[in-house]
């Protein structure tokens, strides 16, 4: 993995994942976290079963306080189209059929200029649980066919009437190689993410900037999750995931403010690093 030492200074963590363990109506993952069969189907409704493979026993006592026997959730995907050449990416949302038939193992192909153009495809979802006083979402991507460049990719949200509860915002980017899924933390306070206050004090959002393995891999997720409260009636809560088509630095890629007008309706850069990302479409949901 690149630049090792920008990756977060809370925890980095990378395990061997064996499946998950069923007795007699729970569930026991990698970390030794036991479940009830219903907690572990309710938390498939904003989580991966590789996120819940990873879930610590903090997390999980944490995710307790919530009601993800109803969560709200959007999901769309996306397949991208990269010219290296003329420098031009085009992101076209498309049906689950359409995503289904996609062939994960996709290599540059030429196109009838000579060039050749990278195609890949991914999900990108958002969903919120309830709870009493605060309330818990997440926002996941994860990619069917594994992109060639690896460099800052970035995920986050920005709130528009939530409240931000500070030491809540984590991330975690899973991979498979070799067969075996490993993955790395990102915590609240390391040198990846980029918190946002408003002018009152109230924090308003964030970004983290994930630097993606350049292992040989075959599968690749990446997830952020945090609590939010309401401040106003019926506010807005927005999730992008950006992917970084050329390498640039942790420093570049955190060269943004957030805004409505920006990448996924999240990141807004002035400094010409839009180019840098593939400009996907991002998802909102209103409380």
């Amino acid at each position: 993995m690149k630049n090792i030492k920008l990756i977060f200074f809370a925890l980095v963590s990378l395990l061997v994942v064996l499946p998950l363990y069923t007795y007699a109506g729970t569930i026991t993952n990698q970390n030794g976290v036991v479940m009830t069969e219903e907690e572990y189907n309710n938390f498939l409704k904003a989580y991966t079963e590789e996120s819940i493979m990873f879930m610590t026993q903090e997390k999980y006592d944490h995710l307790k306080e919530f009601d993800f026997s109803n969560v709200e959730t959007k999901t769309i995907y996306v397949e991208t189209k990269y010219n290296p050449h003329l420098g031009i990416t085009t992101d076209k949302v498309i049906s689950k059929e359409q995503y289904d038939k996609i062939n994960p193992g996709l290599k540059p192909n030429l196109d009838t200029g000579g060039d050749y153009e990278e195609t890949t495809a991914k999900t990108f979802s958002l969903s919120l649980a309830g709870g009493t006083t605060w309330n818990h979402i997440t926002a996941t991507a994860t990619w069917k066919s594994i992109p060639s460049t690896r460099s800052f990719d970035l995920i986050g949200f920005r709130g528009y009437g939530f409240r931000f509860r500070e030491g809540s915002q984590s991330g975690e980017q899973i991979y498979k190689e070799n067969g075996s899924y490993q993955y790395v933390s990102y915590g609240y306070n390391g040198t990846n993410i980029k918190k946002f206050n408003r002018t009152d004090g109230i924090n308003a959002g964030y970004g983290i900037s994930m630097n993606i393995v350049n292992n040989t891999i075959s599968y690749l997720q990446t997830t952020t999750d945090c609590d939010v409260t309401p401040t106003i009636d019926h506010p807005s809560i927005y999730a992008s995931y950006q992917h970084a088509v050329k390498d640039i630095t942790l420093a570049d890629s955190q060269s943004y403010t957030l805004g409505g007008s920006g990448l996924g309706y999240v990141f807004v850069f002035n400094n010409g690093m839009y180019q840098y990302y593939d400009a996907m479409n991002g998802l909102y949901l209103t409380y």
